[in-house]
């Protein structure tokens, strides 16, 4: 990989990692479903062009849409929302690699193979060892909803593989108009307040949802497609694993976030068993489930 590539490889997981802060600064002003409606309405606006119907595969990417834009992305706002610190969480995010892998078993026979079974059981023992934290039992709740968006993060993958040769610009527009539909009518059944926190909310919270849509939908989505385009996958798989050390990096110096070193070993443990994991899968010539779908939380 040249030197600009990989600069861009680390700018892309710099943007997706430090999209945890920014949706903690969001979601401090807006209810969740309603800082996911906006995020989406500022990816729409800028992906029309490749809004089109595609014959024959229309119930495939609605599917998708609507897991990833409604549940998927909505999940991942309402347990920031409720997280005190972003660490334990970003790294939890990561468990959509090895739930698409127990997935891909169950839906898709797929044979996993020892090591990458071994990569799984990594990355569930490391969240159990980050679980054994006290600052990250404070956040339990917040934990489990992020493994939940994870889960479903995975299960749109695996419908993903059934879509064909559809550009994944077009795949995330449509993620946009599920997300826009279904937020605010999830919002209006079940939040309060939204006109008044658009009115009040700072800039701060504004500029924060809009980085989410379009650095990391948009700017981040893109620039991994031309590394995927120019490179073998597992040349680029590596540095998805860089993603979370931003996250946690960013919660540290923007939040005044602090680590247990339980939370630390948790991580690492975690990490090696998603490694492993996408590792395997590039070797097999597959694309993981953030490079198929095209996008990180």
């Amino acid at each position: 990989m040249s030197f600009a590539d990989l600069l861009l490889a680390v700018v892309i997981n710099a943007v997706w990692g430090l999209n945890f802060v920014a949706v903690k600064w969001a979601v401090a002003d807006f209810p969740p479903l309603v800082a996911n409606t906006i995020r989406f309405f500022s990816v729409v606006i800028l992906l029309i062009p490749y809004l089109k119907v595609i014959p024959g595969q229309m119930k495939g990417i609605a599917r998708v849409a609507v897991i990833l834009g409604v549940f998927h992305f909505g999940t991942i706002f309402y347990a920031m929302a409720i997280a005190e610190d972003i660490a334990p969480v970003a790294i939890v995010a990561q468990l959509g690699v090895p739930f698409s892998t127990i997935l891909a078993a169950i839906m898709l026979k797929e044979a996993i193979g020892w090591r990458r079974a071994m990569g799984v059981a990594l990355s569930f023992a490391g969240v159990l060892i980050m679980g054994f934290d006290p600052r990250v039992f404070n956040d339990l709740d917040a934990v489990v909803w992020m493994a939940v968006a994870a889960f479903l993060f995975a299960l749109a993958a695996i419908y993903m593989r059934r879509i064909r040769d559809v550009p994944a610009m077009t795949t995330q527009a449509w993620v946009g108009i599920a997300g826009i539909a279904g937020s605010l009518s999830l919002s209006l059944l079940f939040e309060t307040g939204q006109v008044d926190a658009v009115r009040q909310a700072g800039w701060l919270a504004w500029g924060a949802v809009l980085y989410s849509g379009i650095m990391s939908s948009i700017v981040g989505h893109g620039g991994m497609n031309y590394l995927l385009r120019k490179y073998e996958v597992a040349v680029v798989t590596p540095y998805f694993l860089t993603t979370p050390l931003f996250a946690v990096l960013g919660g540290v110096l923007l939040l005044d976030e602090t680590l247990g070193g339980r939370t630390i070993v948790g991580a690492a443990v975690t990490l090696v068993g998603v490694g492993i994991v996408n590792l395997r899968m590039a070797k097999r010539k597959q694309l993981p489930p953030a490079a198929r779908i095209g996008d990180a939380p």
